[in-house]
């Protein structure tokens, strides 16, 4: 009885040295390249929005000006640290969950600006405002703040801010879960394309040929609008590749303008990695060192 249970004892641990084995060969990859990106399993889920959430979205080139002769109030709902760095002079900055308790505010029309990749947090804020009866109306400006710069408005600039016509790496990343992005791509891989926080239904591959890809991308912009809330982004696979796109978009006669991802692929690659560490190491202890 008792050589039995202790045969089933060495079992149990040999089955959990086993197991733990098994965890840091998944842990610990310096025998695989640096590049090997598609261990980070992504999410092809996007948002969902109802009607009743998209009733609350306002667009700048078609309502931005009914809703100035309509009387809206234009409110800076960005966090404080985003609302200091970029000041939109004469716009009320009020951080998005104190809007309840702003009695100032209450019995206006209010239009929302948010950074641009919180919307659906906005949309549902929106949905849940116009549900109190504390104001007439409530809409959120799609595109938020990066709109409001690229239509020309009054900003001050107080810290470092990115360029208006370029999108993050992290801002790809979250916009992606809020269906945000429509993926144009320059001399992408197909495994590169893979590794996109965005369906593949949703990618288009335009080649190396940076002429070339410019004229295809006119062409499919071209032919009809992106249904809301999705916009163009752009991402080259070199950031010599994405200078260049760049450039030769700005001598182009085109109304629509697609957003960039700034710093191309090799900025996505690094964040990529660094979330790839953090999904690797959430609720485990670091992995040692390779050779230690």
């Amino acid at each position: 009885m008792m050589r039995s249970l202790v045969g089933l004892m060495v079992l149990v641990a040999l089955g959990s040295a086993w197991a733990s084995v098994r965890v840091q060969e998944q842990l610990i990859t310096c025998d695989k390249p640096e590049h090997a990106l598609n261990a980070v399993v992504l999410s092809d889920e996007t948002a969902i929005y109802t009607e009743e959430e998209r009733a609350c979205w306002i667009d700048w080139e078609q309502d931005h000006l009914a809703a100035k002769r309509e009387g809206y109030q234009w409110v800076d709902v960005r966090d404080a640290g985003s609302a200091r760095n970029l000041i939109l002079p004469g716009i009320a900055a009020v951080h998005w969950a104190d809007l309840g308790d702003k009695t100032f505010l209450r019995g206006q029309s209010l239009v929302l600006l948010g950074v641009g990749t919180d919307l659906k947090k906005l949309t549902g804020l929106c949905v849940d405002l116009r549900h109190s009866g504390q104001f007439e109306a409530v809409h959120v400006l799609l595109g938020g703040v990066r709109s409001w710069r690229m239509a020309g408005q009054p900003v001050q600039i107080n810290g470092f801010v990115q360029a208006s016509h370029e999108v993050s790496a992290h801002e790809l990343w979250l916009g992606a879960s809020d269906g945000l992005w429509q993926v144009a791509t320059i001399g992408l891989s197909p495994e590169q394309i893979a590794s996109l926080p965005v369906s593949r239904e949703y990618v288009l591959d335009l080649g190396a040929d940076i002429q070339q890809a410019s004229i295809t991308l006119i062409q499919q912009i071209g032919r009809e609008p992106l249904p809301a809330p999705r916009e163009w982004l752009v991402i080259a696979d070199t950031y010599e590749q994405f200078n260049l796109a760049w450039q030769l978009w700005q001598q182009l006669d085109v109304t629509v303008q697609p957003f960039w991802l700034s710093g191309a692929w090799p900025a996505y690659a690094v964040y990529l990695e660094q979330q790839k560490n953090l999904a690797a190491h959430a609720g485990q202890p670091l992995a040692k060192l390779c050779g230690m």
